[in-house]
């Protein structure tokens, strides 16, 4: 994958709308906040990374997040908790944290995943279904927050997980999340859409 554009496009917001099996997630992204990694997100989605992949990670204790956007999570792949790939996939590259100072997950907000070091967020984001501000340590680069959709993974979470990973915690939803695609709308501050 090429790396996203070096500047931002400042002045503009956007919202991201991943269209799934089960309906359409909207995403209001923070790229006031988050800039380089809205950009990221972005760039990926505008390339079709994302479009038929799953959401392939379901934790429903501590933290209550859904997973997505990994490549190997493909919308056809059987996932298994003893798939070693899973939770491994990058765009082939990565980028440092930011919008980390007094940082706190509630419902409805999207952040960024990552292996425990500042600069491993790559395409990796979760969706926060029940507020996990307590199980969280501010380490996880907040970027959206989701004003329509946040029912589906509620109702994801409910179905629970059908397996459940030996380390990372959480497991394979029991109901499949594809996401189909990602549609981007760009809206120039004081103005219309562009």
């Amino acid at each position: 994958m090429s790396l996203p554009p070096a500047r931002v496009n400042a002045g503009v917001r956007y919202t991201a709308v991943l269209r799934t099996n089960l309906g359409n997630i909207v995403i209001g992204l923070m790229d006031s906040r988050a800039p380089c990694t809205v950009n990221s997100f972005v760039h990926l989605a505008e390339a079709g990374f994302f479009n038929n992949t799953q959401c392939h990670r379901l934790v429903t204790t501590g933290i209550y997040v859904l997973q997505c956007g990994d490549p190997y999570a493909g919308a056809r792949t059987k996932l298994t908790c003893s798939l070693s790939s899973l939770s491994k996939g990058t765009p082939g590259y990565e980028f440092a944290s930011e919008n980390l100072k007094g940082a706190t997950y509630p419902a409805g907000l999207v952040a960024m995943a990552n292996d425990g070091s500042p600069a491993s967020n790559g395409s990796q984001f979760f969706i926060v279904y029940k507020d996990s501000t307590a199980g969280l340590s501010p380490s996880y680069t907040p970027f959206g927050t989701v004003p329509s959709g946040l029912k589906i993974v509620r109702n994801v979470a409910h179905a629970g997980y059908r397996c459940k990973y030996p380390i990372a915690g959480g497991g394979v939803p029991k109901e499949k999340v594809i996401i189909k695609s990602v549609t981007i709308t760009r809206v120039r501050a004081g103005a219309g859409l562009i």
